[in-house]
């Protein structure tokens, strides 16, 4: 499903095609002067997850992290920057993202699935 925004809810869980998507999202990405681009691709009450795309060279921002997530690289390299450390991270990798100030860096065209946890309310 590409154009939809399933819940991050079992009893309705409709599959993401997320070779598609991060096919799309890299294109859109290189045609943006900040070489990035995002969807969101599950959004619950306590589960979210984003795609995101990011030509080399380019960069998310820093910004603060989120109670519980990863990142998981799909295609190509990323580096993961949170205060003094640094990981780089290839295609096929995981790594729980730490509580801290962090951003993330493209050493070539990039494509990462952000999965968010929330406490429950």
């Amino acid at each position: 499903m590409l154009g939809g925004l399933p819940l991050a809810d079992p009893q309705r869980a409709e599959p993401v095609d997320l070779e598609a998507l991060a096919r799309e999202l890299l294109q859109e990405a290189t045609e943006r002067p900040n070489g990035l681009r995002t969807r969101p691709v599950i959004r619950g009450p306590q589960q979210h997850a984003v795609l995101f795309a990011l030509r080399a060279g380019s960069r998310l921002p820093e910004h603060e992290a989120p109670p519980a997530a990863t990142i998981q690289v799909l295609r190509g390299e990323a580096v993961l920057v949170a205060g003094e450390e640094r990981w780089v991270l290839q295609a096929g990798e995981l790594l729980p993202i730490p509580p801290v100030r962090h951003h993330v860096d493209a050493a070539t065209d990039t494509v990462c699935l952000l999965t968010i946890c929330r406490p429950a309310a």
